[in-house]
């Protein structure tokens, strides 16, 4: 563990907290949610050679499919039947966190722990792109909800928070290579910045009910703990199925760190507060697994090979 992780975990508690406490303070800022996003990506590109995504790696391809399939279909099935089993009530916000994509900002956290980053961009543009189709068949297939989910909307979203962010890189290092270089200098206080400030955004509308129902809140802290484990097992494992052709670092990030801003709007919108709650408690277990990303990056080689 580094003390820069720990420093960015405790960063990101305190924006929940604030979002949690004082509710009315963070959500004054919602609006601001997506472009705050689109500035944590920009930042995250500063290191990425952004042709590069143009000629992949001989096997990227069938690492990036490989995770683009886990992430939104194999992995959404199995977490939904184990939670109809185990926590019925819980299943359709399990699905709904499972299925969302690979999150806007995984980049970062691929920089942070020396992650394949063209691939885990490759895989977050991807499940991106495709998820406002898979997501609403998978709630239909599995749970006959009827949601009428409105897809020109969410593409254009997703499609703004990722290639407006690539495209504003690509001009500036084109043009202001001197900008680039200056932000690369601050890109880490700017990153902590931008994390505390999404984290109390986010966990403003949940701070209510935690006020009023703290069983409830914590019910949901945990499964979402057991989430994350999950999908942290699930990409340190499934590698050694295929040696040589997966990278655990690379699947444990891209399924560790979801688009759970993204859920909690969508669930808002569409779903129960079940599905709200737990996207959004989700925000505690995810910025914790650095510290075991971390410890498991330094002291086992083969993860990030």
């Amino acid at each position: 563990m580094r003390m820069r992780d720990l420093i960015l975990v405790l960063a990101t508690l305190g924006g929940m907290l604030l979002g949690g406490f004082i509710p009315e303070t963070a959500e004054r800022f919602k609006d601001w949610t997506p472009y705050l996003l689109m500035g944590l990506l920009f930042i995250s590109f500063l290191r990425l050679d952004l042709s590069a995504l143009l000629r992949p790696q001989p096997g990227s391809w069938l690492e990036v499919l490989v995770w683009f399939l886990v992430k939104l279909v194999v992995l959404p099935l199995a977490v939904w039947a184990l939670f109809h089993w185990l926590w019925p009530e819980w299943a359709l916000a399990a699905l709904v966190l499972s299925a969302v994509s690979t999150g806007v900002s995984c980049p970062f956290y691929a920089t942070l722990l020396g992650a394949n980053l063209p691939r885990v961009v490759l895989v977050v543009v991807t499940t991106s792109l495709a998820l406002p189709l898979i997501l609403p068949a998978l709630i239909r297939l599995l749970t006959g909800a009827q949601t009428e989910v409105p897809f020109w909307p969410m593409f254009r979203l997703l499609s703004m928070l990722i290639f407006l962010p690539a495209a504003a890189m690509a001009l500036c290092r084109r043009w202001l290579p001197s900008l680039v270089e200056a932000l690369g200098r601050v890109s880490y206080p700017l990153s902590l910045a931008l994390m505390f400030v999404i984290s109390a955004i986010v966990f403003a509308p949940i701070g209510q009910h935690f006020q009023a129902d703290p069983g409830n809140f914590l019910e949901a802290v945990a499964l979402a703990t057991v989430l994350c484990a999950v999908y942290l097992a699930v990409g340190l494992w499934l590698p050694r199925l295929l040696p040589g052709r997966l990278t655990p670092l690379t699947g444990m990030v891209c399924l560790v760190y979801v688009n759970n801003v993204l859920g909690v709007v969508f669930a808002a919108r569409f779903l129960d507060f079940h599905s709200v709650l737990l996207c959004g408690c989700y925000l505690f277990p995810t910025y914790v697994a650095l510290l075991p990303l971390r410890y498991l990056r330094e002291r086992l080689p083969w993860v990030g090979a």
